[in-house]
């Protein structure tokens, strides 16, 4: 696990990132984290899926950009070219963390991420030791996180009670006749979300999850985008079909 420590304008006066930090660091991410609140603008470029957290087993919210690992199809030359940025994007480097000073949350970094120099690049902090507007604007994001947070805690709690997390597997095939097994992935059970009481579904509709689940289920359509994606940037190992299964001996809870 990554140790943060916490960002301070006099012991990271000179700090810098790279030009290219965002890139380098994106090109790598074959899923990335969402918040419930980011559904609907990311399915615009996105299969989501829910994903088990691997160090505590809690529901975490995820786009998938690559089949596979280590690699995103949505960073080309250099660039981030999806329509929609995930806000994990937008605040890394920068991370939130329990201060060591006192109760409640502040901004640490890895001091040994790849996207700093002490040399030319976007300065962390201003002369005058303010935050620098990119710092500011990661902050404000990383604030809203909190709550946004506990907010997509809930909504994934909500579908497992009601039975609505399905466990599928992504069957990539490729030309040479070779295939690969993405698992670990849920989505929503279409046959019991139409199944579920008037009264369940209004409540949904009234607490804004409806419109998630929905969109949720629409995003899996993208994966026809991801399959493109692949087989332009590979003049090799193309990917001729794609199923998606029933995941065997895995539920949902």
């Amino acid at each position: 696990m990554t140790t943060l420590v916490e960002l301070s304008n006099t012991e990271h006066s000179d700090l810098k990132l790279k030009a290219d930090f965002l890139a380098e660091f994106a090109c790598t991410q074959q899923i990335m984290r969402l918040r419930a609140v980011e559904v609907g603008k990311a399915v615009t470029s996105f299969p989501v899926f829910f994903t088990r957290d691997t160090y505590d087993g809690s529901w975490v919210l995820s786009a998938l950009c690559s089949f596979e690992n280590g690699r995103n199809l949505f960073v080309e030359k250099n660039q981030w070219c999806a329509i929609y940025q995930p806000t994990i994007l937008q605040t890394y480097p920068f991370f939130l963390m329990q201060s060591p000073r006192e109760a409640g949350y502040t901004i640490g970094i890895d001091e040994h991420s790849c996207a700093f120099t002490q040399e030319t690049g976007l300065s962390v902090f201003e002369k005058s030791g303010n935050p620098s507007l990119l710092l500011s604007k990661s902050k404000a994001l990383l604030e809203a996180d909190i709550k946004h947070d506990i907010d997509t805690a809930k909504f994934a709690k909500e579908l497992e009670e009601l039975g609505l997390c399905k466990a599928i597997d992504l069957v990539v095939v490729y030309a040479d006749g070779a295939t690969q097994t993405l698992s670990g992935l849920y989505t929503i059970d279409e046959d019991k979300l139409q199944a579920l009481p008037v009264a369940i579904i209004n409540a949904l509709n009234k607490n804004g999850h409806l419109i998630a689940i929905h969109s949720i289920l629409l995003s899996i359509y993208q994966l026809n985008l991801l399959l493109r994606k692949h087989n332009q940037q590979h003049g090799v190992n193309q990917i001729s079909q794609l199923k998606i299964e029933i995941a065997k001996n895995r539920v949902a809870s």
